[in-house]
């Protein structure tokens, strides 16, 4: 009992890095396995990234709750655990994807600024040359480093606050 009550105290950053480590990981062999493949036209698979992300919470939630807080968690923990997982695994593949597209693949970026000029053009056949080089230009790895870490974060806080509900255990001894 008191090695749980240790980890109680010791918090949640460890586990949470730990898990967005995990998490991005995936992500990032995601993003790889879609290069290599030249798979980012085909939108379907973005979504599986959203998948790993969901699983990266609920695992590493399941684990926080079960090994460091003695098999119980409460909603509001369990919804902050979830959603510094996330942040950690948007920081970090994030950070990643910018060094890629930034240093180690700018003929990837090339292809993405190509992707985004020809769906432009497939909503608006008329659109401008104006209108296509900005679009062209919002494609970097700085915006799109931000736009990672906003988005993952945002959608963790979301499946954060479904799974919460399920994930919670109440310690009745605390009742």
């Amino acid at each position: 009992m008191e090695n749980v009550q240790e980890n109680k105290k010791d918090g949640m950053f460890n586990p949470a890095l730990q898990y967005g480590v995990i998490t991005a990981v995936g992500l990032i062999l995601l993003g790889l396995i879609m290069y290599l493949a030249d798979l980012h036209s085909v939108s379907w698979i973005s979504y599986i990234g959203y998948v790993i992300l969901l699983a990266g919470i609920v695992l590493g939630t399941i684990r926080f709750r079960d090994e460091y807080c003695g098999g119980f968690i409460n909603y509001g923990r369990a919804l902050g655990f979830g959603t510094l997982t996330a942040f950690f695994a948007a920081l970090i593949s994030g950070v990643f994807f910018y060094i890629f597209y930034k240093f180690l693949a700018p003929d990837a970026l090339e292809r993405l600024r190509d992707l985004a000029e020809v769906q432009v053009l497939e909503l608006d056949p008329n659109a401008s040359d104006q209108q296509i080089d900005l679009v062209r230009k919002l494609v970097n790895p700085l915006l799109m480093l931000f736009s990672n870490l906003l988005s993952y974060t945002f959608f963790g806080f979301i499946f954060s606050l479904i799974t919460a509900a399920f994930l919670k255990k109440q310690d009745p001894m605390e009742v």
